[in-house]
């Protein structure tokens, strides 16, 4: 199931509602969504909200930029998996269960970081921030980091778990003769040793180029274990 999630950024709760239940946001005026800021997005494997509560509350996302999900969090299901029981739309975590509310995204604070594009095994691609530091982009996947340059003649590169393979994950795509084991992103390498975002055109391009998940085998990628990329 494809969502995001928004959590009230502490610094613009003017009316102290943060972590308070949805009655007491309806006394203050309505749930504000200026205040909101993007935590998460993306994949999860769940049927219904509360599988995600459990996720955010007992796994770690190496994406997901906020706390464990609680009251006054907002879920936007965006997803049409198949074995989803809920209807897309916003919900607000109360303090027994979620209620479907009235909510502009478009008005929320986006994610911190540098703009990538995140792969992973079975979904589409999804555009997010990632922070630019080691720490933030180990997190994403996993894992030590790889920085390969599979793409002629441009200067996108992408950073996969150097041990994706070797420690099991799953297959993601096949690349260049090779297989990708475990959740990549792509970024841009700004020809100073260092990454910044990825422009519109290569979002596109790239977000075209993976868009169709891959059935690969656990067989495939043992048989494809060893570091053929060229790193950098």
């Amino acid at each position: 199931m494809r969502i995001k999630i928004f959590q009230i950024d502490h610094d613009k709760d003017t009316k102290g509602v943060k972590f308070m239940p949805l009655e007491c946001a309806c006394e203050q005026g309505g749930i504000d969504p200026s205040i909101y800021k993007t935590v998460f997005y993306g994949d999860v494997e769940a049927e219904n909200l509360e599988d995600i509560f459990r996720i955010f509350n007992t796994e770690t996302l190496g994406t997901h930029q906020g706390h464990s999900l609680s009251v006054s969090d907002i879920v936007e299901v965006l997803g049409d998996a198949p074995e989803q029981s809920v209807e897309n739309g916003c919900y607000f975590c109360d303090l027994a269960g979620f209620e479907k509310v009235d909510f502009d995204p478009a008005q929320c604070a986006e994610m911190d970081g540098t703009k990538v594009l995140f792969v992973t095994p079975h979904h589409t691609p999804v555009e997010i921030k990632i922070g630019n530091d080691l720490k933030s982009m180990q997190r994403a996947v996993g894992g030590k980091i790889e920085f390969v340059c599979p793409f002629d003649n441009d200067d996108a590169v992408l950073v996969c778990n150097e041990e994706g393979k070797l420690i099991g994950m799953e297959g993601n795509r096949r690349i260049e003769g090779d297989v990708i084991a475990g959740p990549f992103f792509i970024i841009r390498d700004d020809g100073e040793s260092e990454t910044t975002d990825l422009t519109d055109e290569q979002l596109q391009k790239y977000a075209e180029r993976f868009a169709q998940p891959e059935d690969i085998s656990k067989e495939e990628v043992e048989e494809n274990t060893g570091f053929t990329f060229i790193s950098i």
